[in-house]
């Protein structure tokens, strides 16, 4: 027997002497197995159970319990996004069925906070049962019809700001709801609900990863504040990602996602332009084009039937607004009280204010996604660019609401372990907590927490988070441009490659 020969002829041995306890060795293995998912099941269903819990108590509960079920919400649920990368035992088919759940609970229970099902309906209703535009007419030209006194709050003398496709779709849900307000409620929601749900299918097709569909469908806000509160940003996430995941194989189908995200909220814009830059880099000026011109088709068409210009006009109430926790906020009163120095009346400071503060604030977002974006698009893959390309939005824009995360969080999931993703969703816990349309009057000790939040915890935190993202970004474009074999590694990167199981 050569020496060659004793090796094999030994592994041949081994082989069959454990064949007999190979069955034992796998009952054992599989038996195990369990035991390790104890400690993510556990906070899995913490996590669904906390945010349940919020969508079920609504308003009914002080500001303490709230924040007590938002806590152990969202900390189980970043409790368990550790221990997954850490130590995934969770399958896929888990933390859908869970989510699916808390979905259809969100879905039965009435709008908690948000009043925009209403709106939706009323401005469906104007086109079904007034024939008449809602680019054109407020709610308040129809105070008789019966969701009129439902949308009145905040939106009685406000035009659609919703692009043509989603007042496509509003108008196709009241001409089957009617007057039934039930129904109207539980189909947007459910629009809602079945966005998310599609948006895990997309992510667990491509990823298998269970981290992933949680970090999408697990954070509270998803729940409590864009699927209870029937929000199309939901399927504004859902284009985002459909989109992008689209564009390797099929520009023109890319480009018809995204455009219609665009089409429902303008923002999708950005990553329609993220993506097709992406794609001239990858494939090609054409491929890009295509994908570029497909989505502008699709936006440029729907606006042209719902009246053109007409239709964009809303648009400008809408950019001057802003909210309490924005960066801007300060800065709209600096500029108001100069103007009433130098004589304006209140009023005119005020709508001078804003409307400087919506150029201004408008132009430096632009600017960040555009540094973002171009320290980027050489080695991200789409759904991870466009969900960058959205990312800075949440932090620098001078209105941002609880539920606008929902255009980026489906998006972000397959780079959940860079630390722009973890940004991003603890901006969206943060955004949550100070929802004004929760507790309109908040005195006392707890009334001074939620101020300090909004005017200075969550301004801080854009403003750290903006210079993170402006250094980053401007750092990555120095180092391409020197064209550096062999760079130093940073400490710590806002993005990391290869984050998921997805294929590059």
């Amino acid at each position: 027997m050569s020496r060659g020969e004793a090796p094999a002829r030994l592994q041949h041995i081994r082989y069959f002497v454990s064949l007999p306890f190979d069955p034992m060795l796998r009952l054992a293995t599989v038996r195990a197995r369990p035991g390790s998912r104890a400690p993510a099941l556990i906070l899995l269903v913490v996590s669904a159970a906390a945010s349940a819990g919020i969508v079920i108590t609504g308003k009914h509960i002080p500001p303490w319990s709230f924040g007590f079920l938002l806590a152990v919400a969202a900390g189980s649920f970043f409790f368990l996004l550790h221990r997954e990368t850490k130590r995934p035992a969770l399958a896929c088919w888990m933390v859908f069925a869970v989510t699916a759940v808390v979905m259809t609970i969100s879905v039965a229970v009435p709008p908690r906070t948000s009043n925009d099902v209403w709106a939706y309906a009323i401005y469906g209703r104007i086109v079904t049962a007034h024939d008449a535009s809602p680019y054109v007419h407020p709610p308040r030209d129809f105070p008789n019809d019966p969701y009129y006194l439902r949308a009145r709050r905040g939106y009685h003398d406000i035009k659609s700001v919703y692009g043509p496709v989603w007042t496509g779709l509003s108008a196709g849900v009241m001409e089957v709801a009617d007057e039934n307000k039930l129904a109207a409620r539980l189909m947007f929601q459910g629009i809602a609900a079945l966005s998310v749900l599609g948006a895990l299918v997309l992510l667990w097709r491509r990823t298998k990863d269970a981290a992933v569909l949680a970090f999408a469908g697990l954070n509270p806000v998803v729940a409590a504040s864009i699927v209870n509160g029937g929000h199309n940003d939901a399927l504004v996430g859902l284009a985002v990602l459909g989109g992008a995941f689209a564009a390797p194989s099929s520009p023109i189908l890319a480009g018809l996602i995204l455009g219609a995200g665009a089409a429902i909220k303008v923002v999708g814009l950005l990553p329609l332009g993220a993506v097709a830059l992406w794609a001239w880099y990858r494939r090609g000026l054409r491929y890009g084009a295509t994908i570029v011109s497909s989505g502008l088709a699709v936006v440029v068409a729907g606006y042209a039937l719902a009246g053109g210009f007409t239709a964009l006009r809303p648009l400008g109430r809408g950019s001057r607004l802003i909210v309490h926790h924005s960066v801007w906020y300060y800065p709209r009163q600096w500029i108001a009280a100069l103007l009433r120095a130098g004589g304006a009346t209140r009023a005119h400071s005020k709508s001078g204010a804003a409307h400087d503060i919506a150029i201004v604030g408008t132009v430096f977002v632009l600017c960040i996604i555009a540094i973002v974006v171009l320290a980027r698009f050489r080695k991200q893959r789409p759904e991870r660019l466009a969900g960058a390309s959205l990312a800075p939005y949440l932090f620098g824009a001078q209105y941002v609401l609880p539920w606008y995360p929902g255009w980026v969080l489906p998006s972000l999931a397959t780079s959940r372990r860079t630390l722009l993703a973890k940004l991003v969703a603890v901006q969206s816990i943060l955004l949550f907590v100070v929802d004004p349309d929760r507790f309109y009057t908040v005195h006392g000790f707890s009334g001074a927490v939620d101020h300090v939040i909004q005017r200075y915890l969550i301004p801080a935190f854009e403003v750290v988070v903006i210079g993170a993202l402006v250094a980053n970004g401007v750092s990555r474009l120095m180092r391409k441009r020197r064209r550096v074999e062999r760079p130093a590694a940073p400490a710590q990167r806002f993005e990391e490659e290869a984050t998921s199981a997805a294929p590059g």
